[in-house]
């Protein structure tokens, strides 16, 4: 699961690259668009500490009652906080779609309390179909929302997604694909002056 969860994250970057590059843009470029990345590597490092550290979470989620997803939301949102001022308007337009995928998943989480999935495109994937973990619940009758759950099989990534999950990877693609794209300034229209033989 934790495979694919990396995957997820790292293939819309990829696309992202490769269509900045097929537009002319630059890696280098990417340098002066993106601040404060250790936000986002803070956020990874949280989204994994579900997967492999139970320490942690027992102690952030049972004990101080703060979900570790609402932590992991909330380091992303800083993040674009930080950035998002400086960026040009098709970076601001991913940055939304970003933002709305991460909201559908936050909504469907909360009134659940976990991620929903169903359970027959899980087992289309060839995972359990009625486990609960820490992260996931398989959804029946009683839940909420359940079409914004975990409802696509992606049998290549041995992975099930939701629709906000696809907003993120579209939003994410066309993030990095946007700021590899170098500004061009307008040169201002310069003033010709014409000499006509003395005739001011």
């Amino acid at each position: 699961m934790m495979t694919g969860f990396v995957l997820l994250a790292l293939i819309p970057v990829l696309v992202g690259v490769v269509v900045g590059y097929a537009l002319g843009g630059r890696l280098s470029a990417l340098a002066g668009r993106f601040r404060a990345l250790w936000l986002l590597w803070l956020a990874a490092a949280v989204q994994a500490s579900q997967y492999y550290a139970a320490g942690p979470r027992a102690l952030i989620e049972d004990r101080l009652g703060i979900p570790m997803l609402g932590i992991v939301f909330g380091l992303v949102a800083a993040w674009l906080a930080v950035n998002v001022g400086g960026w040009p308007p098709m970076m601001r337009a991913a940055a939304g779609v970003v933002i709305a995928g991460a909201a559908l998943n936050a909504s469907v989480i909360a009134a659940n309390g976990r991620m929903p999935y169903a359970p027959p495109a899980a087992a289309e994937v060839g995972l359990p179909a009625a486990a609960t973990t820490a992260k996931n619940e398989p959804a029946d009758a009683d839940t909420r929302l359940a079409f914004l759950g975990d409802v696509m099989a992606v049998p290549v990534l041995n992975k099930v997604i939701s629709v906000g999950d696809v907003l993120i990877g579209v939003g994410t693609a066309v993030l990095v694909a946007a700021a590899m794209r170098r500004e061009t300034s307008t040169p201002e229209p310069s003033t010709t002056i014409h000499h006509d033989g003395g005739t001011p």
